[in-house]
């Protein structure tokens, strides 16, 4: 089950990348969304043996460093809190909201969750 969540996570992230390149910015922020949700779900599980359901990105890091007491992905969280929240909304509006992101949003986004996901050990 954990192999599963780490493996989609990977492929989430290189779509991402991929959509960025092609300036499909809105696809680029859900691959984004979810690269970040499964490899915090797969830490966590891998932490605790059980699977969250919650799709909250900034619920599932907090937990992910009061567990590991990892001090890089604290400090991670602490200086990119916005990013965070903007890709934590992402989930809806690049679906759902007539909201358009720009390339240097999704660029400065990819950049915190490959951050988050080396830290992480899934990159």
């Amino acid at each position: 089950m954990a192999e599963y969540l780490r493996e989609n996570a990977v492929d989430f992230f290189e779509e991402a990348e991929e959509n960025l390149r092609k300036g499909k910015y809105n696809l680029a922020m859900f691959n984004l969304e979810q690269a970040l949700q499964l490899s915090l779900k797969y830490t966590l599980y891998q932490l605790t043996d059980g699977l969250e359901k919650t799709y909250d990105i900034k619920k599932l890091l907090s937990q992910v460093v009061e567990l590991s007491k990892n001090k890089e992905l604290e400090k991670i969280m602490r200086e990119e809190y916005v990013v965070l929240d903007v890709l934590e909304q992402s989930y809806i509006a690049s679906r759902y909201l007539p909201y358009k992101y720009d390339k240097n949003t999704v660029e400065k986004t990819l950049n915190v969750v490959r951050g988050i996901l080396h830290v992480l050990g899934i990159i």
